[in-house]
């Protein structure tokens, strides 16, 4: 069953949340969701979606947005106009070297996910749809966290994962972005948190996107 939630919050940016986006990924980005309170939010209009189990297909595939899923998350984006638009995923911890190498970009022109620490993940969204469904000034934001269907003691060991400890950075994260007003403000708090990783984030989206894509 899809998850909806409107949220409003009176005048001020508009933010869409979207997990389960491919896969059995709703199951873990649900538990997230499902914890924001209204007063974790900034003023303005906030729509959360989380969608149900579905076929596996990426989204730097051009497939994803001729699905069903797909398209129904450009029919919101579209209707919606986020300030704010976030997507919510997981990822296999066997695969975090994979998704994190430098080498990523050579391979796939995707830039490696940005690792936060804690097995936490960061990136912008696929540039599928962010080149062409929203305006530069767009905050688009991608956050992994390991999935928890494939998380038993013996994987957890092997990998050192405390979970604890990695919800609470991704928590802190998801918070940052619910409850920043705007762009500039939520640079701030980025550089200010994980300015290493905000560099290489600006370098890759300079690259794709041109110098002239912000900040500045």
């Amino acid at each position: 069953m899809v998850y909806f939630r409107h949220i409003d919050n009176g005048e001020g940016s508009i933010k869409l949340f979207v997990g389960g986006l491919h896969g059995n990924e709703g199951k873990t980005s649900i538990k997230f969701l499902k914890s924001l309170k209204k007063s974790d939010f900034s003023k303005g209009q906030i729509f959360i979606i989380n969608f149900d189990k579905s076929e596996y297909i990426s989204t730097i595939d051009p497939r994803y947005y001729e699905s069903d899923i797909g398209k129904t998350i450009l029919g919101l984006i579209q209707k919606i106009k986020p300030d704010f638009y976030i997507e919510l995923h997981c990822y296999n911890i066997k695969n975090f070297n994979k998704l994190t190498s430098m080498e990523r970009y050579d391979e796939t022109g995707v830039p490696p996910l940005l690792d936060l620490g804690d097995y936490i993940l960061l990136s912008s969204v696929s540039p599928l749809v962010r080149k062409d469904y929203f305006p530069r000034s767009t905050i688009c934001q991608t956050l992994e966290f390991p999935c928890l269907d494939k998380l038993n003691p013996e994987v957890c060991e092997e990998y050192n994962f405390d979970l604890k400890k990695s919800v609470k950075v991704y928590e802190k994260l998801l918070k940052m972005l619910a409850i920043v007003s705007s762009r500039k403000e939520y640079e701030k708090k980025i550089m200010e948190n994980y300015l290493e990783q905000a560099k290489l984030a600006i370098k890759y989206a300079k690259l794709i996107f041109g110098q002239d894509f912000p900040p500045y």
